[in-house]
């Protein structure tokens, strides 16, 4: 991505239903697909739950259960729709970027009583529960995050994020980076010099990036 307006894009997130049947699912540009239950056959590449594979066009999807799209697209493309798609959130990209783009998937996971320094990221994105219980605060705002629930992040807006269940919460997440964090570089920035030295209590499972 060069040059790029964010503001001109979109992160949307949906639920696809997996049959027997393959269904096309007519995504334009870089999109990603979590497997959340069951496995997935995506354009001849099998994926069983807790995994990932990008897709850049329209894709056929069969198998078994419930995957969660990621989409980035341009926000005078229409949301997706059709049988086996549910939208579940859709976020116009807030700000201008110059300079070469990925989109960076991952998977955050923390211990019971975990708690974030208070930051930022250096791109935004958007972000669903896959289980456990959270307490998020987000620039002024604050909720509970229950599983299956999404939520879009700036990345300007301060943010906290506290593991209030009694076992281990872990969300998926696809954000928008500068390119020069590839490779998995993290994209945390602390709030001060004290959250910067405070243990972040979080571990990562990095599923890929694309550049878009």
């Amino acid at each position: 991505m060069t040059q790029l307006e964010l503001n001109q894009y979109r992160l949307s997130v949906y639920d696809l239903t997996a049959s027997d049947k393959p269904t096309t699912i007519g995504v334009t540009g870089v999109a990603f697909v979590y497997v959340a239950s069951g496995v997935a056959n995506i354009d001849g590449t099998v994926v069983e739950a807790d995994n990932g594979h990008f897709v850049e066009a329209p894709f056929t999807l069969s198998g078994s259960g419930v995957a969660w799209l990621y989409e980035f697209a341009p926000i005078t493309q229409p949301v997706l729709e059709g049988e086996g798609i549910s939208l579940v959130i859709s976020r116009r990209l807030p700000h201008y970027y110059s300079g070469d783009r990925i989109l960076r998937a991952d998977r955050v996971e923390s211990n019971p009583g975990a708690q974030t320094p208070l930051h930022g990221h250096r791109g935004p994105g958007v972000r669903r529960l896959v289980k456990g219980r959270l307490h998020a605060y987000i620039g002024e705002d604050s909720e509970r995050i229950d599983p299956g629930h999404a939520w879009f992040e700036t990345g300007k807006d301060w943010v906290i994020g506290k593991n209030i269940h009694d076992s281990a919460s872990a969300f998926v997440r696809v954000m928008i980076l500068p390119a020069e964090l590839s490779g998995g570089i993290s994209s945390f920035i602390p709030a001060t010099e004290a959250d910067a030295s405070k243990p972040r209590s979080v571990s990562y499972r990095l599923f890929g990036e694309r550049r878009g």
